[in-house]
């Protein structure tokens, strides 16, 4: 469990909150939903969940990435708050919300396009975050200042008013058409005779789409499993994904293949610390089976589905004795980082 950050702090300033000593509870309740509905958007992306404008967030979505509340203090303008499971855990999964909400703000308070591009690359859920981020506005007629801010004294990552004229860019009927979409699902079933396959999202409809012969072997190991797929979905009238225009990569959310637990370099054997996963990507037109793990160095890639494992373990021979024995003064800064990692992960096994 990852350790507990600290507190954001939504604060709430003006003449209504001078005149009434605390902030409206209108004005409070539409900005925790707002807020609340961002890190839902958040929790449904990287659970590989479609957007639509029917967007209803799975009961594991609302479980695992919930706003939780502390009550301020007496007079107090701060409603303190966090992103955590509803059980006030605060797991790896609602931290990297947590991350990922307060970019996003700090982006759209920048007032800078370019910025809410690179914290939100994909036009479809930029578009989702920016109507939810609207919730957070008070009227301009009210004189109250709405701002978010990270920790007691951080530095502050939204303030309503700087926002408001970007954000009214994104005040439109219909979001962006679909560019690129990320699918999970499970593998439900294969159709050798017509090479279709179909996926089951776990809360939206099934999708059937035709699948290369080559990668045939591969599918089969995958059957119960899921898969995350990336491409540019075909979308029906209710707004759900019915199947694929173009497929780009299709990767594995459990590991098929059987972990390394060990390798040779030269005359050593060379023990995994813990066994080493590897979650294949498939480049789908290309028929590519590829494996990369950046921390270590590996950039492993086979035409076939068997042959991968063999190509990782290649891998691992080379970086084991370019990098793993080398001298840190023939390394660059990145050639040590990888050192380290390796020699983290890895160790000589004894005799």
């Amino acid at each position: 469990m990852a350790e507990k950050p600290d507190d954001i702090q939504l604060k709430f300033d003006g003449e209504p909150v001078k005149r009434l000593d605390g902030a409206p509870a209108d004005a409070v309740i539409a900005s925790l939903q707002a807020l609340q509905r961002m890190v839902y958007i958040i929790g449904m992306r990287s659970e590989g969940r479609n957007l639509s404008e029917r967007l209803k967030p799975t009961a594991k979505v609302k479980r695992d990435y919930a706003i939780v509340c502390r009550a301020p203090k007496y007079g107090s303008h701060i409603q303190p708050f966090n992103v955590a499971s509803q059980a006030g855990a605060f797991t790896p999964a609602a931290v990297a919300a947590r991350e990922k909400l307060l970019k996003t703000l700090k982006a759209f308070d920048s007032g800078e396009e370019e910025k809410v591009e690179l914290a939100l690359p994909n036009a479809r859920e930029r578009w989702f975050m920016a109507k939810a981020a609207l919730g957070l506005l008070p009227p301009e007629d009210s004189g109250l200042e709405v701002t978010v801010r990270a920790g007691s004294r951080g530095p502050f990552n939204f303030k309503a008013d700087r926002a408001r004229a970007l954000l009214a860019k994104y005040d439109t009927a219909e979001p962006p058409e679909v560019d690129e979409e990320v699918v999970a699902g499970k593998l439900q079933a294969i159709d050798f005779a017509r090479t279709i396959l179909t996926v089951k999202p776990s809360h939206d409809p099934a999708i059937r789409l035709d699948y290369p012969l080559p990668l045939e072997d591969w599918l089969k190991a995958n059957v119960r499993k899921r898969l995350r797929f990336t491409g540019c979905p075909k979308i029906n009238q209710k707004g759900d994904v019915s199947s694929f225009k173009q497929i780009d990569t299709v990767t594995e959310l459990e590991p098929s293949l059987p972990p390394i637990e060990e390798f040779k370099a030269d005359d050593y054997v060379i023990r995994a610390n813990r066994p080493l996963s590897i979650p294949v990507t498939v480049e789908w037109d290309e028929r590519l089976f590829i494996f990369q793990d950046r921390s270590i160095g590996v950039d492993a890639f086979a035409t076939s589905y068997g042959d991968l494992r063999k190509s990782v373990l290649d891998e691992l021979n080379v970086l084991w004795r370019n990098y793993a024995l080398a001298e840190d003064d023939e390394l660059d800064d990145e050639a040590r980082a990888v050192k380290a990692n390796l020699l983290t992960r890895f160790k000589v096994a004894a005799g």
